[in-house]
């Protein structure tokens, strides 16, 4: 497939690198954020989250680490979004936070979302440029960018034709072909083709659906069955989907609409996203089409649908308050119909069950799964994938966005399509990608991470902090305050307290904290770290850390070795110093 490339519009030169660096999106589903650099230029392409895994408790979103880009932050020109999914924008903000992005281009329902996140986030930033298909943008002098139309479960999504002075690459980011979209937009694969016979050195595709066989079916195709359930229904309708599947919604909408019922929406990226669509006109409903929360009671069971937030179980989201019965507005009642028209994201597969669990008990009709076609993927399948890189015929192939045996498998299919198996590029994150005059090779790498977000702080995942988290959701926790004097002896009775340990039923709590604090005087009054009071030396020091690491030897003995239970400890050292307030020596 190796063959001359035409008609590039950056001049190819020889001794020129370009260097593709994936910070997230590699090895996992999420936080897309890519790092095209060449000479003193450096383009962006998407910057997105990820959710957390299920041992990240409390936290949020998570991030890509942007060391690399905090230390060449004077190179970058612009941002270039490809669509206005999460995992590719939702790290925008943060990224603002941080670093100082001259110009943003992207489509326009993605700008839209972007400019409503930098409006919450009270960020005064006006440089975006709206791009449509088959539009060219120049990035410095090292970039030329094609926008062209593909299909995916958002409306507006975009592959990329990049030039540059050492080779074209063709980047699909997240697209499916489908023959039908709802919008009657089609994938630009007259362009695609176009590309791959002027030319392409490298590929780097989508391989969300790699293990899937054949092709991913059109949008169009849940249309039946929520006909069917909406006209149906005879209480009231739950249908919950990524807010996000902007398509998906709108062919909701209109199936409302046709039935003649009224449409309420729950959960506050629901409710944004609508009216995003709606002004930017993408979706079209009269004003009283909509019913207002508070007023949704008042609307007959069987002329209502709920459209929610909470598809992959979120605890906080629409529909988990609902199933607990704590939303303020809305109560499942019994013969109620729920719509899960959204798949499990990896990972988050025991709190849909969870969810789908407590709606049937509290007497829901749950429409779920794969008996149903009510959901479909906005990813390629193989055949898919196949056709893209026939159409493109590249030189060197780099699977992207998905877990490290997804983009094994589409490096397979690629081998089937005829790439030199030797061409195929399997990069981690961090992975600097290097190409010169056309040849691609993975040369070296640079430093990459996660950042977590917990609660709107922002900062590094902490490996100790998350132990810490998974102990205490475990196993509990116990504190131990006790106050000593100068001398390390003990001034008043310790107080402790236990969270969340579980006791055996022969046990009493009472029983068992006597046991902790039994222990922890055992370990204060063993201890060698104390001054001697009876030794006449004026060098003697309370060694207030050494004295509590021989207390929790002493606490964790007893909990450990004869009580096979492993809290998260906490020993506090306070001294007595005569005044109304005990200093605190070691916490």
């Amino acid at each position: 497939m190796n063959k001359e490339i035409k008609n590039t519009k950056i001049p190819l030169d020889k001794d020129k690198k370009l260097k593709i660096i994936s910070l997230g999106g590699m090895y996992e589903i999420g936080k897309n954020t890519w790092v095209y650099e060449c000479e003193n230029d450096i383009m962006l392409i998407d910057a997105g989250l990820a959710f957390p895994s299920v041992g990240m408790i409390g936290v949020d979103i998570v991030l890509p680490k942007l060391n690399y880009l905090l230390d060449n932050r004077d190179k970058i020109k612009a941002l270039v979004v490809t669509h206005g999914h999460e995992d590719h924008i939702g790290g925008i903000i943060p990224l603002f936070r941080e670093i100082d992005i001259p110009i943003i281009y992207g489509p326009n329902l993605a700008m839209g979302l972007l400019k409503g996140k930098f409006q919450e986030a009270k960020i005064a930033f006006s440089n975006i440029q709206l791009t449509k298909d088959r539009t060219t943008i120049e990035v410095g002098s090292s970039f030329s960018v094609t926008y062209l139309r593909n299909n995916h479960s958002i409306a507006d999504s975009f592959s990329l034709i990049i030039d540059t002075p050492a080779g074209r690459v063709f980047h699909t980011a997240d697209f499916k072909i489908d023959h039908s979209p709802i919008d009657n937009l089609y994938f630009d694969v007259a362009s695609i083709a176009r590309a791959g016979e002027d030319g392409v050195n490298l590929l780097i595709s989508d391989s969300t659906n790699a293990e899937k066989p054949g092709y991913t079916p059109s949008e169009k195709v849940v249309t039946p069955k929520l006909k069917e359930i909406i006209n149906n229904a005879k209480r009231r309708t739950y249908i919950t989907t990524f807010a996000s599947q902007v398509l998906r919604i709108k062919i909701i909408i209109e199936l409302v609409l046709k039935a003649g019922k009224k449409l309420a929406l729950f959960g506050r990226s629901m409710i944004n996203l609508a009216s995003i669509s709606k002004d930017l006109g993408y979706m079209n409903f009269p004003e009283d089409f909509v019913v207002r929360q508070e007023d949704a009671h008042k609307i007959p069971p069987e002329d209502l649908v709920v459209l929610c937030t909470g598809s992959q179980g979120e605890q906080f989201a629409a529909l988990s308050r609902i199933a607990r019965n704590e939303h303020k507005y809305m109560k499942i009642q019994p013969g109620d119909v729920v719509v899960m028209s959204a798949s499990p994201i990896p990972g988050n597969e025991k709190s849909v069950n969870n969810l789908v669990n407590s709606l049937f008990k509290r007497g829901a009709e749950v429409v779920y799964g794969l008996g149903h076609v009510i959901h479909v993927s906005g990813h390629a399948s193989q055949e898919e994938q196949k056709m893209m890189i026939n159409l493109v015929q590249p030189e060197y192939f780099m699977p992207c966005h998905g877990e490290y045996r997804m983009l094994v498998k589409h490096g397979q299919t690629a081998v089937q399509c005829g790439i030199d198996p030797d061409k195929i590029l399997i990069a981690d994150n961090g992975d600097v990608m290097q190409m010169q005059d056309g040849k691609c090779e993975i040369l070296d790498r640079v430093e990459a991470g996660i950042i977590m977000v917990d609660n709107a702080n922002v900062g590094e995942l902490d490996s100790a902090i998350m132990l810490e988290r998974r102990m205490i959701a475990s196993e509990g926790a116990l504190m131990i305050v006790m106050t000593i004097n100068a001398y390390g002896e003990l001034m008043d009775h310790p107080k402790v307290y236990a969270k969340g340990i579980v006791l055996s039923p022969q046990e009493t709590k009472d029983k068992f904290l006597e046991k902790v604090i039994a222990s922890a005087k055992r370990g204060l009054e063993t201890s060698a770290h104390k001054p001697n009071s009876n030794s006449k030396k004026k060098d003697q020091k309370l060694e207030s850390e050494k004295i509590k690491i021989d207390i929790r030897s002493e606490i964790h003995d007893l909990l450990d070795r004869k009580m096979n239970r492993h809290p998260l400890l906490e020993v506090i050292l306070m001294e007595y110093t005569g005044k109304p307030v005990a200093e605190v020596l070691s916490a």
